[in-house]
C-alpha cells in the first residue's frame, strides 16, 4: 500500500498533459490493457462478494461475476470500437456530442454518483479484509484505505491508476489462481472431497434462483456496459482494435475469476461452517489454510483487487463532475493545467465523501445495488440509443433520463433495495419516454447526425 503511494508520486511527475492525467495518454497496448481492464471489473463484488455468494449458494454464486464478464464481452463486441474512435474523456461528453449539453450533464451526474458508489463498495471491502488481517476495528481500516486510495489517485490520475492496476492484477492473479485455489482444494481433498462434504445443491448452477440471476443480468451485465470507470479505461487504448480485443479478453478472465472465487467460498463453508458474516469467508479461509507469508500475499491480492476498482471509480467520478459540470458551466475556457488541478481537488473532496459513506453504510451489496439501479435504470437506454438509433433526439434523451430517475428512486423507496422492480420500471419508462418523445420531436438535424456517424466510423489509430 505504501508502494501504491510511491507510484502515485511517480505518476504526478510523469503526467505532463491532460490526456496523461485522464486517459493515460491514450497509449495503452493490448498486453497491458487486458490486465488493467480486468482489474477495474474485479473488485470487492467479485472477490469478497463472490466468495460470500459461493459460501451461501455454492457454484451458482458465481453468477454475479459472470454477469460482469458477459457485460464486458458485450461492450467489446458492440461499442468499444466506437468509444475508442470518439477519443472522449467522459460519458457525459459522449451524450453531449450526440444529443445536447443538458442530457450530457444529467447523465454525467447520475454516472458520477454511480462511480462514487462503486468506490464506496470497494473501500468497505478493503476495510473488511484489513480488519480480519490485523484484528483492528473495521471503520479504522476503512479510514486508512480511503486515505491511501485518495492519495495516489489524486497525485497521478489515470497514468498512476494504470500502473497500480497492472501491479495489483499481477498480485491478485497469483494469489487466487496459483496459491489460494490449489491449497484450498488440497485442504478438502480435491473436487471429489468437496462434493462429498457439501449438498448436491451447491453444485447446481441455478440454486441461487432465476429471479436473482435475472436481477444480476439487469444490474451488472447492462450496468457495466455504460459505467464511466469502464469507458474511461476503453479511452486509454492505443487503438480501436486494442479496445475491442482487450475488453473481450478481460470479460472472459472475469468469468473464470468469478467461478474460482465461488469455489473458494464453498471450500470456506466446509472448513469454517459457522461464520456470522459470509463476506469474511475468503479472508478467514486464507488465514486458516495458507502458511504465513503466502497468506499475506493472497490477502494483498484481495486488497489489490478492491483498490484497483476503487481508484478507477474515484477518478471516473471526478472526471464526470469536472468535465461535465465544472468545465461546461463554471469555467469553459479552463487550461489543461487548471483543469488537472481542479480534478485533483475534486478527487480529494469525493474521496472524503467515499470514505465517510463507506463507514456509514458498511455493506458492499447494499451500496452496489443502489449504484447499478441508478445507472442502468436511468441512462442505459439513451446511451445505446445514441449509438444505434439515428432517429433519437436530445428531447427524448433528456426526458428519458429525467423521468426514469424519478421512477427508479421512487421504486427503491417503495419496494426496497432487494427488489428488481426499480430497475425494471426504470428501463420500461426510459424506453417508452425515449421512443415517444424522439418520434414527436424529430428527426434530429442531419448535419449533427452525419458528424456523429463520421466520428464513429473513424479508423484513425493513436499508435
Amino acid at each position: 500500500m505504501v508502494g501504491m503511494i510511491g507510484i502515485g508520486y511517480w505518476g504526478y511527475q510523469k503526467s505532463e498533459t491532460l490526456d496523461d492525467y485522464l486517459v493515460a495518454g491514450r497509449n495503452i497496448p493490448l498486453w497491458m490493457y487486458i490486465p488493467v481492464m480486468s482489474a477495474v471489473i474485479l473488485g470487492g463484488a467479485a472477490t469478497v462478494g463472490g466468495g460470500s455468494l459461493g459460501y451461501e449458494s455454492g457454484i451458482s454464486g458465481a453468477w454475479l461475476v459472470i454477469s460482469l464478464g458477459i457485460g464486458t464481452i458485450a461492450l467489446g463486441f458492440l461499442i468499444s470500437t466506437n468509444l475508442a474512435n470518439l477519443k472522449a474523456y467522459s460519458l457525459g461528453e459522449v451524450l453531449e456530442r450526440r444529443f445536447d449539453k443538458y442530457s450530457g450533464t444529467i447523465g454525467a451526474i447520475i454516472a458520477g454518483i454511480y462511480a462514487l458508489t462503486i468506490a464506496i463498495t470497494q473501500t468497505i471491502a478493503v476495510g473488511k479484509v484489513l480488519s480480519v488481517l490485523f484484528g483492528i476495528e473495521q471503520n479504522t481500516m476503512i479510514l486508512l484505505a480511503g486515505a491511501i486510495i485518495i492519495a495516489y489517485t489524486a497525485l497521478g490520475g489515470m497514468l498512476t491508476v494504470t500502473v497500480t492496476d497492472f501491479v495489483q492484477w499481477c498480485i491478485m492473479t497469483i494469489g487466487i489462481f496459483v496459491i489460494a485455489l490449489p491449497l484450498g482444494l488440497n485442504s478438502v481433498g480435491g473436487v471429489s472431497g468437496l462434493m462429498a462434504e457439501l449438498d448436491p445443491s451447491y453444485f447446481d448452477v441455478t440454486t441461487i434462483g432465476w429471479n436473482t440471476m435475472v436481477s444480476y443480468f439487469l444490474l451488472y451485465t447492462l450496468g457495466i456496459m455504460i459505467g464511466q470507470d469502464i469507458w474511461q479505461r476503453v479511452f486509454t487504448a492505443n487503438s480501436a482494435k486494442t479496445a475491442r480485443r482487450g475488453s473481450i479478453a478481460a470479460g472472459v478472465y472475469a468469468i473464470v475469476y468469478g467461478i474460482t472465487t465461488a469455489f473458494l467460498g464453498m471450500i470456506a463453508l466446509v472448513i469454517l461452517p459457522s461464520l456470522s458474516d459470509s463476506e469474511l469467508a475468503l479472508p478467514r479461509l486464507i488465514l486458516e489454510i495458507v502458511p504465513v507469508g503466502f497468506s499475506g500475499l493472497i490477502l494483498a491480492g484481495f486488497v489489490s483487487a478492491m483498490m484497483s476498482t476503487a481508484d478507477s471509480a474515484l477518478l471516473a467520478s471526478s472526471t464526470l463532475f469536472t468535465s461535465d459540470v465544472y468545465k461546461r458551466f463554471i469555467d469553459p475556457n479552463a487550461s489543461d493545467k487548471r483543469y488537472s488541478a481542479v480534478s485533483r481537488l475534486v478527487i480529494v473532496v469525493l474521496g472524503g465523501v467515499m470514505t465517510y459513506a463507506a463507514i456509514e453504510i458498511g455493506s458492499v451489496v447494499l451500496a452496489l445495488t443502489l449504484a447499478y439501479d441508478l445507472l442502468t435504470g436511468c441512462i442505459f437506454v439513451p446511451i445505446f440509443g445514441a449509438f444505434f438509433w439515428k432517429r433519437a433526439t436530445w428531447q427524448g434523451a433528456l426526458g428519458s433520463i429525467g423521468t426514469s430517475s424519478l421512477v427508479v428512486l421512487t421504486s427503491i423507496w417503495l419496494f426496497g433495495f432487494s427488489s428488481n422492480l426499480p430497475i425494471i420500471y426504470g428501463l420500461i419508462v426510459s424506453s417508452t419516454v425515449f421512443t415517444i418523445v424522439s418520434l414527436l420531436t424529430g428527426p434530429p438535424a442531419q448535419e449533427k447526425i452525419q458528424q456523429w456517424v463520421g466520428t464513429l466510423d473513424s479508423s484513425t489509430s493513436i499508435e
